[in-house]
């Protein structure tokens, strides 16, 4: 009969603590850890380890393994040895640091705060997912978060929480259910992600655009170009969520699937506008453009989502119509009693991005970009600016947010005007 094999796991108790108890394997290879749905989960022994270890944060020890290594150095020398060695560790990782990632956490911007790149974990490894918090200001029936891994591990929770409930244990996709958000934030303090497929360097990456980006624009009666450009939208990204604002009178009702049509005071403004719609984001990123133009083969939002996703950009544009990309230098020049000076140097840059040499640094780019929604926010839009007001947002990101136009994604540009459109896109607003 095969040894009786002991593993260490963890349980909540009444009090919310992990207490460590004592559970056999009967040497199977498997490990009973804890009873839901009337029967009992199964972890396979290795699995298990990790997440033991994680929980008890060990270190290794090989202090006994050494012994032979040691019997090689003479005594007098083996004190040099060891201070050699701890100088070379420490020196290696240093390099280490250096090479890899820098931890990223998108803040409540969904509003789930979570990390967008920065975690490594070994082949066939666990770790937990830090980061991971709900940011709500507004009282909810109940709190639902939905995790997706793309293709190399599943994903787990080393602890359940009270008046939590969780589904997928294990799998690919979690969800996590509570009427309570102090609940649900605990519990996503336990969750882990475990690698299941060999790889080296490879990367979880969820394909799915619609779950990070929302596209947001103002309308002003121009009702053919904004309805052009929903068409638009959903032959390319028919699962895209698409959010209106519209200052227009009379009123044509715009709402569909995937499409948020938010009405205005009449002639209220293109910054009022933009306001609102920001507000209504729950994506991590948005994506502006304005109501006269139209998604094409060359639209790639997953481009421009690739470059916010490995830099440390706020905002990142493509190009609009047939023109070249627009990138601009912008300078404030001190200046005397009566204020300073911003210079402004057209189809000039600040220098290619790593990694991207299609891709520029600038101060100011054109109306079609995206963006990391919370740095918007931050930024926001002065509403006193009705219908002239491009460059206003940019000079007051200057110094803030970080941005960068390429060459590589355009979108098209129907150029649509009505006499009573005129009438307001023209006039002197001060």
């Amino acid at each position: 009969m095969a040894p009786r094999r002991l593993y260490t796991v963890y349980k909540l108790n009444h009090r919310k603590k992990f207490e460590p108890t004592k559970h056999g394997d009967q040497g199977n290879g498997y490990i009973d850890t804890r009873k839901r749905n009337g029967h009992m989960e199964k972890y396979n022994a290795e699995q298990f380890f990790f997440i033991s270890r994680l929980r008890q944060k060990h270190t290794c020890d090989c202090s006994k393994s050494m012994s032979s290594m040691y019997a090689a150095i003479d005594t007098e020398e083996r004190s040099a040895f060891n201070r050699r060695r701890v100088k070379q560790l420490e020196k290696y990782h240093k390099r280490l640091e250096s090479s890899q990632e820098k931890l990223y956490i998108v803040k409540g911007s969904v509003p789930l705060s979570y990390p967008v790149r920065g975690l490594t974990v070994a082949p066939e490894g666990t770790i937990a997912i830090r980061g991971l918090e709900v940011l709500d200001t507004k009282e909810r029936l109940e709190y639902k978060i939905q995790l997706v891994t793309s293709k190399y591990g599943i994903l787990d929770v080393t602890a359940e929480v009270s008046e939590v409930h969780s589904e997928g244990l294990g799998e690919k996709s979690l969800t996590i259910r509570s009427r309570k958000l102090p609940k649900i934030n605990h519990q996503l303090q336990y969750v882990v992600y475990s690698n299941t497929v060999y790889d080296v360097g490879a990367t979880e990456i969820n394909e799915d655009i619609a779950s990070k980006v929302t596209v947001i624009t103002k309308t002003f009666l121009r009702y053919a170009s904004i309805r052009a450009l929903l068409a638009s939208i959903r032959a390319f990204y028919p699962n895209i969520r698409v959010i209106v604002a519209d200052d227009s009178r009379p009123i044509e009702n715009l709402q569909a699937d995937h499409v948020d049509h938010f009405v205005m005071p009449y002639a209220l403004g293109w910054f009022a506008g933009r306001n609102l719609a920001v507000s209504q984001v729950t994506t991590p990123y948005l994506v502006w453009v304005d109501d006269d133009f139209v998604f094409g083969k060359r639209t790639k939002l997953e481009r421009l989502a690739s470059v916010l996703d490995n830099t440390t950009l706020d905002l990142v544009s493509g190009k609009a119509g047939f023109g070249k990309v627009k990138h601009t230098k912008m300078t404030v020049v001190p200046g005397d009693r009566d204020g300073d000076c911003l210079l402004i140097h057209d189809r000039r840059h600040w220098g290619q991005v790593p990694g991207f040499p299609r891709c520029y640094y600038s101060t100011r780019v054109t109306n079609f970009f995206m963006a990391r929604t919370d740095s918007v926010r931050a930024v926001g839009f002065d509403p006193k600016y009705t219908r002239h007001g491009h460059t206003q947002f940019f000079v007051a990101a200057m110094g803030k947010l970080k941005m960068a136009a390429c060459d590589d994604v355009r979108i098209g540009h129907r150029r649509t005007q009505t006499m009573e459109y005129n009438v307001f896109r023209y006039q002197d607003t001060g």
